[in-house]
């Protein structure tokens, strides 16, 4: 097993983030579910991806650091499953990002986030 480690940083509120992503997971993956029984199961069968965790940690007053940690086959060469894994990784990140400050400038969540505190 091989454990592929990505972060992002985004200029919102911890808290704010925390609750987008289940959102941001949802609308992705219903954005991009599968058309028939046999992709479902060849992303169940073929998935490398054993487990996950999500973190998310303030970094100053404003800023958040998103971590994902997921645990996969780790394979070898350009074409191993913890490549693709980690390439995936990488882009849907940068998507969450752009997903987070978009929300949050619609938002207005730094006001959120400073009456929580």
């Amino acid at each position: 097993m091989e454990t592929i480690s990505e972060s992002i940083r985004a200029d919102v509120p911890a808290g704010f983030a925390d609750r987008m992503w289940s959102e941001f997971v949802f609308r992705s993956q219903s954005a991009g579910r599968p058309r028939s029984l046999s992709d479902t199961r060849w992303w169940v069968d073929e998935s490398p991806v054993e487990k996950g965790t999500v973190k998310f940690a303030r970094s100053g007053d404003r800023m958040v650091t998103v971590t994902v940690d997921l645990e996969c086959d780790a394979g070898s060469g350009e074409d191993a499953p913890s490549a693709r894994v980690r390439e995936h990784l990488r882009h849907d990140l940068e998507s969450y990002r752009r997903y987070l400050e978009e929300r949050c400038q619609e938002s207005d969540c730094r006001l959120e986030g400073h009456r929580a505190a």
